[in-house]
């Protein structure tokens, strides 16, 4: 069977994703063995996971988050005055869905930056799972809680 036609069709609808695991099962003698169902499952599965990384790169890109931090690697131990449950609950992102602001104070180099791009990392990954005003949305809003 020629599936170049097929693959042609599929990356002129815009699904290069599944176009590229065609041609991947193609190449693969195991794949012939797979029910039809689990074929289709696994080509939808390959779109949409590629398209929500394609998503969550554009939403970090146009955050333009100085640093890299995430809300799993902040440490609590550190004398900050953090408030755990308070920083728990921010971490949620329920802030950026309800469009509030948020205002991070505090002395000089207790890691105010630094969480701030944590918060806006988990909020362009949670908050707008399929807005694509997302991007705008974590820039805007990510500024600061009190510390």
């Amino acid at each position: 069977m020629l599936i170049h036609p097929t693959v042609e069709r599929l990356r002129a609808l815009g699904l290069t994703a599944m176009a590229d695991t065609l041609i991947e099962l193609q190449n693969n003698p195991q794949a012939a063995e797979m029910p039809h169902a689990d074929l289709l499952g696994l080509l939808i599965d390959r779109e949409a996971t590629f398209r929500d990384n394609r998503r969550l790169s554009r939403r970090l890109a146009a955050a333009k988050l100085r640093q890299a931090a995430t809300v799993e690697n902040v440490d609590h131990r550190t004398a900050r005055g953090l408030d755990r449950a308070l920083f728990q609950s921010l971490a949620t992102s329920q802030w950026v869905r309800e469009h509030n602001h948020l205002a991070i104070i505090g002395p000089t180099g207790t890691g105010k930056s630094w969480l701030a791009c944590a918060l806006g990392n988990k909020a362009c990954v949670t908050a707008f799972p399929s807005s694509t005003n997302a991007p705008r949305a974590c820039s805007q809003t990510l500024l600061s809680t009190p510390v």
